[in-house]
């Protein structure tokens, strides 16, 4: 098996590709704390004001989780296989500003790592 290699964006592009996996989703959290998925909870993505992300875990309609991130303090994110996990999940880690020193604000753990979206010839109209 090939290795995948880690991949550099910006947080608008991966938040925008996100929204498109609601169902990848296998954790999030910060360093103060982690929201894990279950067969019972569904997770929603939605912006407020001033670009903040939200990402919410609900049961049913009962909210069990919120994690709010201020994108604008995202410098950047790295997706790349998650080398804690033995099921072959991904790893997002979201930077903050810090140029020397930059630190994982939130992380966000897939089932499976960043596609590209098909070219547009492949699809039919």
């Amino acid at each position: 098996m090939i290795p995948t290699p880690e991949r550099h964006m910006d947080m608008e592009a991966f938040w925008q590709w996100l929204q498109g996996h609601p169902n990848c989703v296998l954790r999030a959290g910060s360093p103060d704390a982690t929201l894990f998925d279950h067969d019972d909870f569904h997770w929603v993505f939605f912006d407020e004001e001033d670009r903040q992300g939200i990402i919410q875990v609900l049961k049913g309609k009962d909210l069990v989780g919120e994690l709010v991130i201020p994108r604008r303090a995202i410098r950047e994110v790295r997706l790349g296989p998650d080398l804690e996990s033995p099921d072959g999940h991904f790893l997002a880690e979201l930077f903050g500003e810090g140029e020397d020193d930059p630190e994982v604000l939130f992380h966000i753990v897939l089932s499976h790592g960043f596609e590209e979206p098909p070219p547009h010839g492949t699809l039919r109209h």
